[in-house]
C-alpha cells in the first residue's frame, strides 16, 4: 500500500504540473492557484490512493512551480518541483531519491514525464474551458506492471 500511495503521490504531482502548463489556447494565468482533489470523481488504480490532494501552481515565463500536499495514512507528504515546458530534462528530489523529468505542451494539455529507477509515470493535465476543473490522466509503469488513474481537482477560492 505504501508503494501505491507513493506512486499515486508522484503521479498526481506530475499531473498537476501538466495541467498548469497547458494554457497554449487559454490564458496561462488561469492555471495559477490552489486546486483540491474531488474524491468522488477521482479514480485510483485498485481503488488505493491518497485521501486528499492539494496542489498550488504558479506559471511564469515557460516554467511551472508546483507544491503538492497529499494526505496518506502516515500523514501529509509534501513535494515541490519546478519544470520548464520546453522538453528539457530536469532533476527533482522526491520520495528520498532523484527523478528525471521533462515537460512539454501537447495542444492545450501539459505532459510531464517522470522517471526514476524501477518506475515512472506520465501525467497529462487538462483544464476545463471555464477554468474551474483540472483533470489529470496518469499512466504508471514499473516493476509491478502498468496502471492508469484519473485525478479530478477543483479550483479553490483565494
Amino acid at each position: 500500500m505504501k508503494a501505491n500511495v507513493c506512486t499515486s503521490f508522484a503521479t498526481v504531482a506530475l499531473l498537476m504540473v501538466v495541467c498548469f502548463s497547458s494554457g497554449i489556447a487559454q490564458d496561462k494565468a488561469i492555471w495559477t492557484g490552489t486546486w483540491k482533489m474531488v474524491p468522488e470523481k477521482t479514480q485510483f488504480a485498485n481503488g488505493d490512493g491518497p485521501s486528499s490532494i492539494v496542489i498550488k501552481l504558479e506559471l511564469k515565463e515557460g516554467a511551472v512551480t508546483e507544491t503538492l500536499t497529499v494526505g496518506t495514512p502516515g500523514g501529509e507528504r509534501n513535494f515541490t518541483a519546478t519544470y520548464t515546458t520546453d522538453s528539457k530534462p530536469s532533476t527533482q528530489d522526491v520520495l528520498g531519491g532523484t527523478a528525471q523529468t521533462t515537460a512539454k505542451w501537447d495542444g492545450a494539455a501539459l505532459v510531464i514525464d517522470f522517471k526514476r529507477e524501477g518506475w515512472g509515470f506520465t501525467r497529462k493535465i487538462n483544464l476545463s474551458s471555464d477554468g474551474k476543473t483540472m483533470t489529470i490522466a496518469v499512466h504508471h509503469s514499473g516493476d509491478n506492471g502498468e496502471a492508469d488513474e484519473t485525478v479530478v481537482l477543483e479550483r479553490q477560492s483565494s
